[in-house]
């Protein structure tokens, strides 16, 4: 790739041979997902502003369901289960108080369209609102939602007494239903359309027959200098205690592929910009492949990989990746143990994103929000002299295990004078140690990296909050040494000597104290940038008080509840003047 190309299409292979091998749909579907890890049940499904409509393949001839869980198990699930029998399709609308029998539900809002058996799977085609007004149904949001399944050999012979499906025909996967369809672009023809393909070491098919379950997520990274040739085809253990060093210089994501994932595409206004190194396109770049076996079984070879297509037929503009958030490091992250949410903020200043843009604004079109095992909420925000504007992207229920780049529903424009913030919320509930910024899945980050273009200088716009505000909030330490790392406490005298982690440490954390940590993250920071490599504000980073929110955006309010307020708002208007009245007649007495 010696002269300029432009990326135009990321693909990620495994659900593709599961779909084409497996099930084809009855209808046009935007979205779909294998629900298992070998593909006997297959989820399909397109949505409006309203309704969700459903077609779903189960690889039997007995009963098959479905529903949505708040983490994942059967309890307090909203459930439909359906099945053919003799020509006839029955459906039902449930719900699941505890683990058994899914009771039906007084409300039906599942809509049965049709139903049908061929030789191998019973198919059901079903829809309901998104928002159901049910108290027993869950709202179909834009958040990451877990997705139950079940199925069984037989039929039911009643409504009731479901045959139990054991527990190798059950499961779960986290799925984005309200996520915004890739719009396919035009696909250039001849010597104007290239593929590549990033493999891991043994080559062949892209994904091995029987490896569905084993690859869980794939990301690439952006390597940054003293990532050369040597490195070239090289091979090792992620993180662990003898990597090279130099392989952590790989820090920029710009390809990501999880279970539930599809294709990405970019604009057809927009393309990422390969072969002009000096102007900061990848010159190195790194593939990490994380699997999931849990049983550590040394049969599998793997050839698992990516397949990205690109063309020297340059696009209008040059698409790259700010990554924003909180500074990846033990100084920039730290959460209590036991807290049952703690908020961490990241900020992009407006001084950071004007010295890198030079000017410039910019249309950021899809996001890739990220976390560890403990985050729990993400949401980037952006505003603009005190206002905010749109939520760049969010979500309430943060899944480690899907990570995906995502179209935004619409392009944010973010110009110079304009900050950016990441929220990163997180449980510790489970923790008995402190949890630090860092690699590790079970330490933390605080990371979004946004798609955008045109192109910019600016790589990095990331931020840290202030260690002594810190230090002094927890555990009213008054004074620092950072003579070296890690930074020693000076002041008050019985912590006088320890390190500030040694501090953090030995607390018995209080809620006051969470609370007062968390304080820290919301009103100061420091700033760090980084422009293609070569840092701004890196060494002697500048203090910044956070900017006030002048006008946040209104806290949205689900259709159901804004009904029922407005019923209640009704009932007052006629209540309140009896009331006044009954007053004035007592008083008169």
């Amino acid at each position: 790739m010696s002269q300029k190309t432009a990326l135009f299409v990321l693909q990620g292979i495994a659900i593709m041979c599961v779909v084409d091998g497996f099930v084809t749909p009855t209808d046009t579907y935007t979205h779909n997902a294998a629900l298992d890890d070998f593909g006997k049940v297959h989820l399909f499904w397109k949505y409006d502003d309203t309704t969700i409509t459903f077609e779903v393949h189960a690889e039997t001839l007995g009963y098959v369901g479905f529903g949505i869980s708040p983490n994942g198990g059967m309890t307090n699930s909203d459930i439909v289960i359906g099945w053919v029998k003799d020509g006839n399709t029955y459906l039902k609308d449930r719900f699941a108080s505890a683990n058994g029998e899914p009771i039906i539900d007084d409300q039906q809002d599942y809509q049965l369209i049709g139903g049908m058996e061929t030789e191998t799977h019973t198919v059901l085609t079903i829809s309901r609102k998104l928002d159901t007004c049910d108290e027993k149904d869950r709202v179909i949001t834009s958040d990451t939602l877990r997705l139950i399944y079940a199925y069984h050999a037989d039929d039911p012979d009643t409504e009731t007494g479901l045959p139990y499906h054991g527990a190798e025909q059950r499961g779960s996967r986290s799925v984005h239903l309200l996520g915004v369809a890739p719009v396919e672009p035009e696909m250039p023809t001849g010597d104007d359309l290239l593929m590549y393909e990033f493999l891991n070491p043994h080559y062949e098919p892209i994904i091995q027959e029987g490896h569905e379950a084993l690859v869980h997520h794939i990301l690439i990274y952006q390597c940054r200098d003293g990532v050369g040739e040597g490195y070239h085809g090289f091979g090792h253990e992620c993180y662990s205690p003898n990597m090279p060093q130099n392989l952590t210089l790989c820090t920029s994501v710009i390809i990501s592929w999880a279970i539930g994932g599809g294709g990405f595409y970019f604009p057809q206004e927009a393309g990422f910009s390969l072969g002009d190194v000096e102007n900061g396109d990848p010159d190195f770049v790194l593939m990490e492949t994380h699997f999931d076996n849990p049983e550590f079984k040394d049969t599998f070879i793997d050839s698992s990989g990516i397949r990205v297509y690109y063309t020297p037929k340059l696009r209008k503009n040059d698409a790259s990746i700010i990554e924003i958030g909180a500074f990846t490091n033990p100084l920039a992250l730290f959460i209590p143990p036991g807290a049952p949410s703690m908020t961490v903020n990241g900020y992009c200043s407006q001084e950071c994103f004007d010295e890198g843009s030079n000017g410039t604004s910019i249309t950021i079109f899809a996001s890739l929000l990220h976390s560890h095992l403990a985050g729990v909420k993400l949401r980037a925000r952006h505003f603009r002299e005190g206002v905010e504007k749109d939520i760049i992207s969010e979500d309430d229920t943060y899944d480690f295990n899907l990570q995906e780049m995502r179209h935004l529903k619409e392009p944010a424009i973010v110009q110079p004078g304009d900050r950016l913030t990441l929220e990163c919320n997180y449980n510790t509930e489970s923790r008995t140690n402190m949890t630090y910024g860092g690699l590790s899945t079970t330490s933390e980050m605080c990371l979004s990296y946004l798609y955008y273009y045109p192109r910019i200088q600016l790589a990095r716009c990331e931020s840290l909050p202030v260690i002594e505000f810190a230090m002094n909030a927890c555990c009213n330490v008054t004074k620092i040494s950072f003579a070296k790392f890690p930074p020693i406490v000076v002041e008050p005298e019985k912590y006088r000597g320890m390190t500030i982690f040694e501090v953090m440490d030995a607390q018995e954390w209080t809620y006051e104290q969470v609370k007062d940590f968390e304080a820290v993250y919301q009103h100061s920071y420091r700033i760090y940038c980084e422009k293609n490599g070569s840092k701004f504000y890196p060494s002697n980073l500048k203090f910044e008080y956070v900017p006030e929110i002048t006008e946040p955006l209104p806290e949205q309010v689900s259709y159901c509840k804004s009904a029922a307020g407005a019923n209640r708002y009704r009932l007052m208007a006629i209540v309140i003047p009896a009331v006044v009245e009954m007053v004035f007649a007592t008083l008169k007495l």
